[in-house]
């Protein structure tokens, strides 16, 4: 009986660090913090929640000083996405870093140039939204499909700055079939049912 009565405390203490952990990032999402900010929280959710996908994080280089980087692969996907970055998508990708708070002269700056200039792996891409379906799973179902719209807005901005000057006079925004295709992954990825792993 005595070991059932621990056995529930400490159950009940284990819950009370997960849900402050979840408002702790829950938290630093609603305040719109800086993305590395945002990192520190998810870190040390992912650490007690999902150590697997921390590790994975961590094969893939990815540590606490480029981790907001890892926010902004989506962007850097979709750049990618016809084999080569323009510079129009190069320079869309950093503009929107920067004004999410990724300073030029940061750790996470120079990761996001290193993926403009030479194309990280898929496992990359694929992890980066796990982890960012992970952390918006502590959101309300309006506020996360408020914060998934925004990243996919971002991404759309990507792929629509190498679309040609002509178009864009007559309203039209041209944006070609391999982006539309990593759009989809991205919109499928964060939207898909279920709990991320």
């Amino acid at each position: 009986m005595q070991d059932r009565i621990f056995g529930d405390r400490e159950k009940a203490m284990e819950e009370a660090y997960f849900r402050t952990e979840d408002a702790r990032l829950l938290d630093k999402l609603r305040q719109k913090a800086h993305l590395d900010e945002i990192a520190i929280a998810l870190g040390e959710k992912l650490n007690v929640h999902n150590p697997e996908l921390l590790a994975r994080i961590r094969s893939l280089g990815v540590n606490l000083d480029t981790a907001a980087a890892l926010f902004l692969a989506p962007l850097v996907q979709v750049a990618w996405a016809g084999g080569s970055v323009a510079r129009p998508e190069h320079d869309a990708v950093l503009h929107i870093a920067r004004g999410r708070g990724v300073q030029t002269d940061s750790p996470a700056y120079a990761q996001l140039t290193e993926w403009l200039r030479e194309r990280p792996s898929d496992t990359l891409f694929e992890t980066a939204v796990e982890v960012i379906k992970y952390g918006f799973s502590v959101l309300p179902a309006q506020e996360r499909e408020e914060r998934i719209k925004t990243l996919l807005d971002a991404c759309h901005e990507v792929a629509e700055a190498s679309g040609s000057k002509v178009m864009w006079i007559f309203g039209v925004r041209s944006v070609s079939e391999s982006e539309v295709d990593a759009l989809d992954a991205i919109t499928n990825g964060l939207r898909r049912p279920g709990k991320p792993s």
